[in-house]
């Protein structure tokens, strides 16, 4: 199930903020998915990695009124999901179920306000560059 995919990369992105060398996470994280759910748990990692500086700057520009330092680390690391998924999978998958899912992450692991703000954030994003 692709949710369970989506909340692996989720923890291993949150983890690497505080023990950025620990590859064999991930691996522990995804040990029980499906193949297919695994590659999509990859592909995700894998973008989030490479384009993480970049996905950083546009939710910082999306978050009027709040500085990138004030942002929550789960609702940044539930955004980078969302914002990886769908640059990856925007032509697979729809928006709305993009969005939902990145504000179930930031309901389960985050804040009361967490799915307001990540929804805004979610629903205003619309650039893969």
């Amino acid at each position: 199930m692709r949710t369970l995919a989506r909340e692996a990369v989720f923890k291993y992105i949150y983890s690497r903020l505080f023990n950025p060398s620990d590859e064999g996470l991930f691996d522990v994280l995804v040990k029980d998915l499906d193949v297919e759910d695994k590659l999509f748990a990859k592909q995700l990692k894998d973008e989030i990695i490479l384009n993480e500086e970049k996905y950083l700057s546009e939710m910082s520009q999306l978050s009027i009124g709040y500085k990138l330092n004030r942002i929550y680390s789960a609702d940044k690391c539930a955004l980078l999901v969302g914002f990886s998924e769908y640059c990856l999978f925007k032509d697979k998958t729809p928006k709305i179920v993009i969005i939902d899912e990145t504000v179930k992450l930031a309901a389960k692991y985050s804040s009361d306000n967490s799915p307001d703000f990540v929804n805004g954030i979610m629903a205003s994003y619309t650039e893969c560059k």
